[in-house]
């Protein structure tokens, strides 16, 4: 039978709420077409019902890399997001599908369940303020509820010795917007730092609330730069943004079989199966760790380091999408990074993308290539994962003389590896490091052969990917 027979038999089969049997039927069309994203949407949707969220994800996540310009195929990945606990990622998952699809209905109720939990989260640790910092004032017992201070209260007071946090953080944490109007026409500050080094328009830009963001009126706009998180309320937006590139980009591709071509986000995603995604994504657990300082005295000494703050910059204003390419080398190397202009030592060269995911959730970490340790365990337990999430760093190969160095620096709300010229770099010449030591010591001493320096690219192949745009 065809996958179409298959498929008919499945939507008849959902139709009688038999999801289980329909899910069988759309297993045997994707087993005689696996090329059609609309049978995994049905499967997805088959698991949806059934609530079992992983399977629902798995096949929505499937669904998204056949055919990322279907607003149907976000709104199955978001759901199955949120229901496995990723809120963040679903609500990115929703804008982006809104991008395409700005009145799709679906996606703005889904929207809003995706911005709950965040909602939830963020109140939740106003609670354990109110327990951490007894007694607590009579001032924060009425924010908590959503009622002003009285007149002459002191709104711009840290009021919590352990957070350092005033009335003003608290009544965004908790989506009070009436109260954060009222409370800023009566003189709070906005752009007072709590310990984490996060302002109450850093909070606002993380939570996403909407009527909250209103109430800040053209004050929204403000960019104050956070003194641990050497981030602005903006540059938080864009590191829980995940499918939605901020600033969009494209990526120089030379591929297999032949032919250059510059990509943009929906094509590397058919390409190679995940986003492209410079800026490091903040999951839900990350989230809830910056609660408790994680990065205050880590981002702090960074920040205090005038080499961590020049690479900070020149990240920021990197062009490395322009300055390197991605090309096939063979079956056994798959991919690499090539320079497509001269680098001196010293230079930024490029930064490498993913999720900040918690050690403890991440499986497999050992033969997982595209997971990638930043800094000490005891100082960060968390590693970038680069498997759907990734920017050209995650290409780079393995050498035992490598041409970059990784170092770790903090931008954008997040800690971060990007690589260094550690000598003078030509154009045309593949970017590699020695990965020993800076992902799975144990794995890679028993698995990795020893390479000498990378081949370059071949001159008929570089002019091309130089001049494609």
């Amino acid at each position: 039978m065809a996958a179409a027979d298959f498929k008919a038999k499945g939507n008849e089969l959902f139709r009688l709420d038999k999801f289980a049997d329909a899910a069988e039927q759309y297993s045997k069309a994707i087993e005689a077409d696996p090329t059609e994203g609309a049978l995994y949407s049905n499967r997805s949707a088959c698991y949806a019902a059934l609530e079992q969220w992983p399977k629902c994800l798995e096949d929505a996540t499937a669904c998204l890399k056949l055919r990322p310009e279907w607003p149907k195929a976000y709104y199955r990945r978001a759901l199955g997001l949120v229901m496995t606990g990723k809120a963040v990622e679903g609500r990115a998952m929703t804008a982006a599908g809104l991008a395409i699809d700005p009145e799709n209905k679906e996606l703005k109720e889904l929207r809003k369940k995706c911005i709950e939990p965040t909602c939830r989260d963020f109140g939740n640790a106003s609670m354990i303020d109110y327990r951490m910092d007894a007694p607590p004032s009579e001032d924060f017992k009425l924010v908590m509820k959503g009622r002003p201070p009285p007149k002459g209260a002191e709104l711009n007071e840290k009021h919590f010795p352990q957070t350092q946090r005033t009335l003003m953080h608290v009544a965004v944490m908790m989506q009070h917007s009436k109260l954060v109007k009222d409370m800023m026409l009566r003189g709070g500050d906005i752009l007072k730092e709590d310990r984490m080094g996060l302002t109450a328009l850093h909070l606002n830009a993380l939570i996403q609330h909407e009527e909250t963001s209103k109430a800040f009126g053209e004050r929204v706009k403000e960019q104050p730069m956070s003194s641990t998180h050497n981030a602005t309320p903006q540059e938080m937006v864009e590191a829980t943004s995940y499918c939605v590139q901020c600033p969009p980009v494209k990526i120089k591709v030379a591929k297999e079989g032949g032919g250059v071509e510059a990509m943009d986000g929906m094509a590397f995603l058919k390409q190679f199966g995940c986003w492209y995604q410079r800026t490091v994504q903040l999951t839900d657990e990350y989230l809830r760790c910056m609660f408790s300082s994680v990065l205050d005295e880590e981002g702090a000494e960074l920040m205090a380091d005038p080499r961590k703050n020049e690479l900070t910059k020149l990240f920021k204003e990197s062009k490395e999408e322009q300055e390197l390419g991605l090309a096939f080398i063979s079956k056994e190397l798959g991919y690499g990074v090539f320079a497509l202009k001269a680098f001196k030592e010293g230079d930024y060269v490029c930064c490498y993308g993913g999720v900040l995911e918690n050690n403890n959730c991440l499986k497999d970490q050992a033969r997982n290539p595209f997971i990638f340790t930043i800094m000490a365990l005891d100082k960060l337990p968390f590693k970038t994962d680069a498997t759907l999430y990734r920017s050209l760093g995650a290409y780079l190969n393995h050498s035992d003389s490598g041409n970059v160095t990784p170092e770790h620096i903090v931008a954008k709300g997040a800690p971060m590896a990007v690589f260094v010229a550690n000598r003078e770099i030509a154009a045309g010449e593949q970017i590699s490091f020695d990965y020993k030591g800076r992902l799975h010591t144990l794995f890679c001493e028993n698995n990795l052969k020893n390479f000498s320096p990378l081949e370059p690219l071949p001159p008929a192949l570089l002019k091309p990917l130089q001049d494609a745009a």
